[in-house]
């Protein structure tokens, strides 16, 4: 009788348990994948609002330079076909002037540069018989604020392709409207941009104009068997909506189902084992006791590879990683990472490359072997690519597209990666779901402790989610005697025996208190526990591995985390690094060969010193134009051999040095767009370009060499 209870208890039991865990599962499921639908989201609001945003850019060009340029039409085809040459998502743009502008032209007059099929630009005036006062374009820039107006997308019927008209208001030179200006953008690239939002390969997404006209759909498939979500993206008012099959709420169910009720039944049956046959516990010990001593065998097998992978004090001295060409030692760098078990999920790494410091420190989700695996193919792949890329944001995305692979276990790695450029102290870096770092400046006076700042972030995604994922590269200056802490979450989530937190701004006040490395003493924040500092000694633990230069201050950072901590197990792995500038700061330089194809390489030197030193984005693209066009003038005019260029900051100041003959660009007359183009001398524009750019533009003549400098007070 009692087996028989016993079995209809344990039936009524098993089935109430896979009832619960179903709909627990169930709802869990169903949250996870509307928040996965939301954040693709939000992802493709962000990189819809960038495009359209750096789009609308061309119609502001061209009502800022169109005052002085409107009594010449061949002054305004000439800045229609620049502006199709900077922008290439333009299909073509155009002025259309208010009725009568110009008498002697109709009472309807529009100029317009047109990209042709074979990507060459064609100029034409509009027919005076079309009536474009009546268009959405036209109506809508002159009821609109100076923003613009966004018309609604179409299919223009010559090129059956999508666009969509961006126009604003331009003025004359006393502050009239004279016009609209205007510029058609082609919709080709929403689709790829569709693709990849879709959260599931078997998603589908469609994108809406403001009045629900179906602009682009990824495939044809059924809705009515779909999970939906709607957003609308602006500008232009489109609507997005993403569709998820309906399975993917049911996947994993059916096996969390069966392992639920077998972990059940088996426990039911080693209790009923247990309860008639005690004798037998021994034996079942015996065998747990094996398997222990067999994961034990492998978490070993998987620290000793960490252990291997990660640089030790002998590769770091004896390959002088930290010193420069000349054996100066221009940078202080100390690693330190402490495992919480066996194996952790930390990582770090470094490399330099002349002049070029790069670095990682990241943290794998998870403990086990598995992360052990990831951390080893991070660093394995940062090593790869660090020696191939100079930009962190295409290692991170590098590192992104191959994690991302082969991924089911969903995986991720929250990474910090930057570039340092040791003479100037640009510090270029990418983020990818990690903490903060903390800048710490030089201490100014004895005994006062540094200013220690958190360095600011874009909030991109972990690595091993997405493989087409963009991210975002940031930049800031390391001067001389400042420092950059790089750290994981072991450190602000430590607690101590009483379950206080040590959190960020505790971490804070212990960087400060480490501020003056020639002091002898750790100063412990008023919050630290105990009132004896452990000594570094204790620090030299068998499963600590670290690297240092000079100075030990990586130990004693954590020195002052550990006497927070006291006689608590440490939460999590604890990893740190250390980076100090030692020399002082240097203007950038270089020098190429006077060849066209060098442009884009000064240019994009400006762009990552622009970025570093904080220039806003229409300030640093505007200075990049003013560098272009004053290196095509020493390449056109001063029959130089190579070419020099310096940059500073506080002002940003371009020193554009030339071997070439004597050649004073900014002796040229100012052009006068008053005149005719018949009337108006040969040459000039780009010279009045830069004037117009810059604040302030020089020339001389020193030691047989030409210097340009450009000036932009920011």
């Amino acid at each position: 009788m009692r087996i028989k209870y016993l079995t209809i208890v344990s039936a009524v039991f098993l089935v109430i348990a896979m009832t619960i865990q179903f709909c627990v599962s169930y709802n869990r499921n169903k949250k996870d994948l509307l928040e996965r639908i939301d954040y693709q989201m939000e992802l493709t609001q962000r990189d819809f609002q960038f495009e359209v945003c750096d789009l609308s850019d061309a119609t502001e060009e061209m009502a800022y330079y169109i005052p002085g340029m409107c009594e010449s039409t061949d002054d305004i085809y000439s800045l229609l076909e620049t502006v199709l040459k900077q922008y290439k998502d333009l299909f073509s743009c155009y002025v259309a002037f208010i009725p009568e502008y110009f008498p002697d032209k109709g009472y309807r007059f529009a100029l317009c540069a047109l990209r042709d099929d074979d990507g060459s630009i064609v100029n034409y005036r509009v027919d005076n018989k079309l009536d474009y006062f009546q268009r959405e374009w036209y109506k809508g820039a002159m009821e609109s604020d100076d923003n613009g107006y966004w018309s609604k997308p179409y299919r223009d019927i010559n090129r059956n392709s999508l666009i969509f008209t961006h126009s604003r208001k331009a003025y004359d030179k006393k502050g009239n409207i004279l016009g609209v200006a205007c510029a058609d953008y082609t919709l080709e690239w929403t689709k790829h941009l569709l693709l990849s939002t879709r959260p599931f390969d078997d998603a589908v997404c469609r994108l809406y104009s403001s009045d629900g006209t179906l602009i682009v759909e990824t495939k044809k498939a059924d809705w009515t068997d779909m999970i939906t979500l709607e957003k609308v993206l602006s500008p232009g008012d489109m609507t997005l909506e993403i569709g998820v099959p309906k399975h993917h709420l049911w996947e994993g169910l059916s096996s969390i189902s069966i392992i639920t009720f077998l972990v059940l039944l088996i426990g039911i049956l080693i209790a009923g084992f247990l309860v008639r046959r005690v004798w037998k516990s021994q034996a079942k010990l015996s065998q747990v006791e094996t398997e222990n001593q067999v994961m034990e065998r492998e978490l070993q097998i998987a620290s000793n590879i960490q252990k291997g992978i990660l640089k030790s004090n002998d590769q770091l001295s004896s390959a002088k990683l930290l010193n420069d060409s000349n054996g100066v030692n221009d940078v202080n760098l100390q690693a330190l990472l402490v495992p919480m078990k066996e194996v952790g999920g930390d990582l770090y790494d470094f490399y330099r490359k002349g002049d070029d410091l790069f670095f990682i420190i990241g943290d794998v989700s998870g403990k086990s072997v598995t992360a052990a695996m990831m951390m080893s193919a991070t660093i394995n792949l940062f090593r790869s690519s660090s020696r191939r890329l100079d930009s962190p944001k295409q290692i991170m995305e590098e590192l992104n597209a191959v994690l991302s692979e082969n991924n089911p276990s969903m995986m991720f790695v929250t990474a910090f990666i930057g570039r340092l450029h040791i003479p100037t102290g640009e510090l270029l870096y990418c983020n990818a779901g990690h903490l903060p770092p903390l800048i710490r400046a030089k201490s100014q006076k004895s005994g006062q402790s540094p200013k220690v700042e958190s360095l600011e972030l874009e909030p991109n995604i972990p690595l091993g989610y997405s493989g087409q994922y963009h991210f975002l590269e940031q930049g800031t200056m390391l001067h001389e005697g400042e420092s950059i802490i790089l750290y994981t979450d072991g450190i602000t989530e430590a607690r101590n025996i009483n379950r206080q937190l040590l959190g960020a701004e505790r971490w804070k006040k212990i960087v400060e208190s480490q501020g003056d490395v020639q002091r002898d003493n750790v100063q412990s924040t008023k919050d630290v526990q105990g009132d004896n500092v452990q000594s570094t000694k204790d620090v030299q633990r068998d499963n600590v591995q670290s690297t240092r230069v000079e100075s030990k201050e990586a130990e004693r950072l954590l020195n002052g985390v550990k006497t927070f901590i006291g006689e608590a197990e440490p939460a999590d792995d604890i990893t740190l690094m250390v980076i100090t500038k030692k020399t002082s700061v240097v203007p950038r330089y270089i020098q190429v060969e006077n060849k066209m194809d060098q442009s884009p390489v000064l240019r994009a030197l400006l762009h990552n010193y622009g970025v570093c030193v904080g220039l806003d984005k229409r300030t640093l693209k505007k200075m990049e134009v003013a560098l272009e066009e004053a290196v095509v003038n020493v390449i056109n005019y001063s029959n130089a051999s190579h070419i020099q260029l310096t940059i500073t900051h506080s002002p940003l100041t371009i020193t554009i040095t030339d071997d070439g003959i004597p050649f004073d660009p900014t002796a040229q007359a100012e052009v006068d767009f008053e005149k005719s183009v018949e009337e108006r001398q040969i040459g000039g524009l780009g010279i009045a370009l830069l004037r117009q750019i810059s604040d302030e533009l020089h020339y001389r003549r020193v030691e047989d060499m030409n210097q340009l400098i450009i000036i932009k007070h920011c």
